[in-house]
């Protein structure tokens, strides 16, 4: 979501494949890294009476996106046949502070918040699968550039200077997850 994009989800829609790996601080709260590769476009071709001059503009890039989050689960998450009172199933809401590597007229790198909300279930006692919607709201404005030749670009199409916080480039990933719990959790004795 940016320039050629400014409101409509999973339009011009790129796979992205990753890692990541999930500290269990307890039951409710968890912290995680990730390590993302990430495809990204857009296009006005379909609206070139919005810019100047009738400019049409198409790009395609990766971005390499990592990050930490922390996500707060509403139910107690485990195998309740080891930790009594907890749910196989959470949805769950997460927030951090991440980075992009990206290359626009040079390789740059800028931060970004990720935030969003999943829902991960503990299908064997060590095994979770789990689909998450994060957006990242990034601290850049040429996520968008493009290499073409022209002088027009989506970050300054009019040539005039606006608010950097009002004009910053987006991007969501969904994301499907299989992770593994290294650790064994065991039961928990009570008396």
């Amino acid at each position: 979501m940016g320039d050629s994009n400014p409101s409509a989800l999973f339009q011009n829609d790129k796979p992205s494949w990753g890692l990541l790996y999930r500290y269990n601080l307890n039951g409710r709260f968890s912290l995680k890294a990730n390590a993302t590769v990430s495809g990204i476009s857009g296009t006005t071709l379909d609206k070139i009476n919005e810019y100047p001059d009738g400019e049409a503009f198409q790009f395609d890039r990766n971005v390499l996106d990592a990050g930490v989050q922390l996500e707060l689960n509403f139910y107690e998450y485990g195998m309740p046949a080891y930790l009594p009172g907890s749910s196989r199933i959470s949805p769950y809401v997460s927030l951090g502070i991440g980075m992009t590597g990206y290359k626009a007229e040079k390789k740059k790198v800028c931060a970004n918040i990720p935030f969003g909300v999943g829902v991960k279930i503990k299908a064997l006692p060590r095994l979770n699968v789990g689909c998450e919607w994060n957006m990242r709201m990034t601290f850049a404005d040429d996520l968008d550039y493009s290499d073409y030749g022209g002088n027009f670009q989506l970050s300054d199409p009019w040539l005039v200077s606006s608010a950097g916080n009002k004009n910053n480039d987006w991007y969501s990933m969904l994301m499907l997850y299989v992770s593994y719990d290294l650790y064994d959790v065991g039961s928990k004795c009570f008396k």
